[in-house]
This record gives structure tokens, C-alpha cells and sequence, in this order.
């Protein structure tokens, strides 16, 4: 019996000596598995980090490139980039072979899920006041609302002045334009027509509503081409000039309002001037009134 015994174990550590030294079959199948499941791990892992490069590559033109341009905070989304709890990823560590392979996978691609949602979110916004911006520089008022070679004189300027025939002081809302009657007179920037009809002093009067705040008005005309709720669009004729309401001249009453405000209509005449430019124009008009 005990030879019996010894000879079992004899046969039982032969036979784990052997495995341990000679592959067999299944053996080799199951490294040859290992192996593939390794490499396929391997080119998982490239790919994942090829991504994250590319998202890198997105964030930094769309925190330092596309939003400084339009002028915008970066996205802030902090919990991006927090790992979650250790607690979702414990059962993937109970597989005794591939538990820390399969943890560190599943870590790389949830980092990586949630940074391509930041990714969606911030192009998305990004996208969304770009296209805003592109309508917003169609209706800002920014050009000149008559041809510049038809001025004659600027005639009154925008602030406090004598009022030429109320014979008082007076806050002055627009800028006074002098010209020839009949002279065309274009929408400063995109816009619907919220009124055209003669009132009061303005006499024949065009509003245009732009959008985010803004309007423009063109007084004392001579002539109307729109009606109201008429879309417009910038350097559209809308009218002539005229010496209708209280006038003792032919001109144009120009005024830019922001948020029902009246601001001054030269900040808005070039969208593209420079502040040299702006300098050169307020000083043509200064010597324009003292003529």
C-alpha cells in the first residue's frame, strides 16, 4: 500500500514537472489566446490614445483659436475630467487573469466617453455663437446711411445742442446729415422695418429693428420705399433724403439706439475703423461745424 502511494505521487509530480516543461496542446492554445487577447489589448490601447490626442488637438483650438475669436468663456466642465468611483470598476477585478487588464481598459475608455462628450458640448456651443456672430455682424449698424460723396456738411452732431428752431438747449439723439433732396438713403445693417409713416417732428420717418438690441432711425425724408414688417438688408435703399418735419434744411436725422438708447451714430459708421480713422473723420466733422 505504501509503494501504491508513493507511486502516485511519484506519477502526480512527474506529471506537473512535465506540464510545467513540455507545452501541451491545450496549453499552447491557451498562451496562443493570451497572446492574441494581449496584442488586440495593445491596439485597443493605441487607438484610444490616438484619440485623446485628436481630442486634445480639439479642445486647444476651440479654448485658444474658436473662442477668443468670438469672444467667449471656455467651456467649464470639471466633472469631465473625474474618474468615477473605484467602486464601479471592484467586480472586474474578481477575474483572477484578466481582472487588472480588463479594470484599466474600461478605466481608459470611460475618460475617454466623457471627454468626447465635452468635446460634442463645446463644439456645439461653439458652433452655435458662430452663427450667431455671423448674424450678429449682418445687423449691426456700420455703414455710412448716405453716399459719403453727397455730404455736404455734418450739421449737428450727437449730444447736448442750441435746437435750430425750438430756440432751446436740447439733447440732439442722432447726427444731422446734410445733403441734396433725394438724395438715397440705405439701411445701415440687416433689419426689419418696425416703422415707416410720418410723425411729429421726425416728419417722414423709417425705424429699422436689427436684432439683439439695436435700431436705427432715418428722419425727414422725402420718400419711403418700405413698409413695415418689410425685411431689409444693409446697404438697401429705404428711402431719399428730404426737409420733412421740423427742418430748415434738406438732411438726414440719423440716430442708432441700443436697447431703446440713443448712442452715437459715428462709433457705428465703419465697423472696420481703426481708432486713427475715427480721429480723422470726428475731426473732418469738427471742421465741417465751423464752417
Amino acid at each position: 500500500m505504501f509503494k501504491l502511494f508513493v507511486a502516485m505521487i511519484i506519477a502526480a509530480s512527474s506529471n506537473i514537472l512535465i506540464s510545467s516543461c513540455i507545452d501541451t496542446p491545450k496549453m499552447s492554445s491557451i498562451r496562443r489566446e493570451n497572446k492574441r487577447l494581449e496584442d488586440r489589448c495593445q491596439i485597443l490601447r493605441g487607438k484610444i490614445a490616438s484619440a485623446e490626442r485628436v481630442l486634445s488637438d480639439l479642445k486647444h483650438r476651440d479654448q485658444y483659436v474658436y473662442r477668443p475669436i468670438l469672444g467667449v468663456d471656455t467651456l467649464n466642465i470639471p466633472e469631465v475630467y473625474s474618474d468615477y468611483r473605484d467602486t464601479k470598476y471592484a467586480s472586474l477585478l474578481e477575474d483572477e487573469y484578466y481582472g487588472d487588464l480588463t479594470h484599466d481598459m474600461w478605466l481608459q475608455m470611460d475618460r475617454l466617453t466623457r471627454r468626447i462628450y465635452y468635446a460634442s458640448l463645446s463644439l456645439d456651443a461653439t458652433q452655435k455663437l458662430a452663427q450667431e456672430k455671423a448674424e450678429y455682424s449682418s445687423i449691426i449698424p456700420s455703414i455710412w446711411p448716405i453716399d459719403r460723396t453727397r455730404l455736404r456738411k455734418v450739421s449737428s452732431l450727437f449730444g447736448m445742442r442750441h435746437h435750430p428752431t425750438l430756440n432751446t438747449w436740447r439733447m440732439h439723439d442722432g447726427v444731422d446729415l446734410t445733403a441734396p433732396e433725394g438724395t438715397p438713403v440705405y439701411a445701415t445693417g440687416d433689419g426689419v422695418i418696425s416703422l415707416s409713416r410720418t410723425q411729429g417732428g421726425y416728419g417722414q420717418i423709417i425705424e429699422v429693428n436689427h436684432g439683439h438690441g439695436y435700431t436705427t432711425r432715418y428722419a425727414h425724408l422725402s420718400a419711403r420705399y418700405v413698409i413695415e414688417g418689410e425685411r431689409v438688408t444693409r446697404g438697401q435703399v429705404i428711402g431719399d433724403v428730404g426737409n420733412t418735419g421740423t427742418s430748415t434744411g434738406a438732411h438726414l436725422h440719423y440716430e442708432v439706439r441700443y436697447r431703446n438708447n440713443p448712442v452715437n451714430p459715428v462709433h457705428y459708421f465703419d465697423k472696420d475703423m481703426s481708432e486713427e480713422s475715427y480721429r480723422n473723420i470726428m475731426e473732418q466733422i469738427e471742421s465741417r461745424l465751423n464752417d
